[in-house]
């Protein structure tokens, strides 16, 4: 791995899917370390609590840094948020990184019984409470979500430095990550979508608000599966593809490059014909690994050298199919 590049990685728990135990994760972070990772991330559906398991991350490894990918602003307040993070920057010795955003619509209704409201005011306000905070000092605080507050957090050292993000794909939210966070987490996205929307929305909206852009941080995340059998690798790639692709096509066909308009429209009819099966099968190889990097070691890193050339100042790697052993392969491939 190039000592040039900020490669982390992502061990994804995806709600029900929980194919990782609490003991995998806590090993795989340390093997990620052994291998210089620069970072290990972890997400929240409606599976582990996040800032636990990355509270015992903190006290098992000694280098890498540690970050939520994202913590949700709905099922949590946000001084609770800034408890859990400043702990973790303790318990660290300020390795942490916090990921903000409002979650998945699904999770958020079906499991926590919270409807999704005005997203993009709730994160502003997170973000900036939590940033007040994290100074240690008292502070005041009125919004919109939260108000009357007049209270300090009470730790034992304040951070030095937590660098708050914003996850976020669509234009108006990735905007606000430029106002007011120290960076940009985008998962889901191409490098073409990176290069050619992400990079200026960020960048732009943080001139806007009187920032340096270059002082800022834009994240990738981007699903791997490593396997020197290069079918059974895109087999996985076209599966990843078309689960995401189903959730929303017209919006995938707008974040990809116009060379694959006419095969996306295509694949669209076929699912809205019940034809799902016969729809991934035809993806192409181009298409599939558009933000899947699939194959070997040389595979997955042309396509994170993609997202560093797209404007990226950091790329995280996320294992897929979920599992441990696909994880130490990853982990091996990107440090042989």
């Amino acid at each position: 791995m190039g000592l040039n590049q900020r490669i982390g990685i992502d061990f994804k728990d995806d709600g029900l899917d929980c194919a990782l135990s609490a003991q995998d994760v806590l090993d795989l972070a340390r093997q990620a370390e052994a291998a210089g990772f620069e970072s290990v991330w972890l997400n929240e559906d409606i599976g582990r609590d996040s800032m636990a398991m990355l509270a015992a991350m903190a006290t098992t490894t000694k280098r890498i840094g540690i970050g939520t990918a994202i913590v949700n602003v709905y099922t949590r307040s946000a001084f609770q948020i800034a408890m859990g993070a400043a702990t973790l920057d303790e318990l660290s010795g300020g390795r942490a990184r916090l990921g903000l955003s409002v979650g998945h619509h699904p999770w958020n209704d079906l499991a926590h019984g919270i409807p999704l409201r005005a997203p993009l005011a709730r994160c502003r306000e997170y973000v900036q409470f939590v940033r007040k905070a994290l100074t240690g000092e008292k502070f005041t605080h009125d919004g919109p979500v939260f108000s009357g507050v007049n209270s300090r957090l009470g730790v034992h050292k304040a951070p030095k430095h937590l660098p708050i993000y914003v996850g976020a794909t669509r234009p108006r939210m990735v905007a606000l990550a430029g106002e007011v966070a120290d960076g940009l987490l985008t998962n889901v996205v191409s490098p073409y979508y990176v290069a050619n929307f992400s990079t200026h929305q960020f960048r732009d909206a943080a001139r806007k608000a009187g920032r340096n852009p270059d002082a800022l941080e834009l994240t990738a995340i981007t699903t791997c599966c490593a396997n020197d059998n290069r079918a059974e690798a895109l087999s996985h790639a076209r599966a990843t593809f078309m689960q995401r692709f189903r959730s929303n096509p017209d919006r995938m066909i707008g974040t990809q490059s116009p060379k694959f308009h006419d095969e996306l429209r295509e694949l669209k009819d076929l699912v809205e014909r019940g034809e799902t099966k016969r729809a991934q099968e035809q993806i192409s190889e181009g298409l599939a690994t558009t933000f899947v990097a699939a194959g070997s070691g040389a595979d997955i890193r042309k396509t994170i050298d993609e997202y560093f050339s797209a404007g990226c100042t950091r790329v995280i790697v996320a294992p897929f199919p979920r599992g441990r052993d696909s994880a130490e392969r990853l982990i091996r491939a990107l440090s042989d």
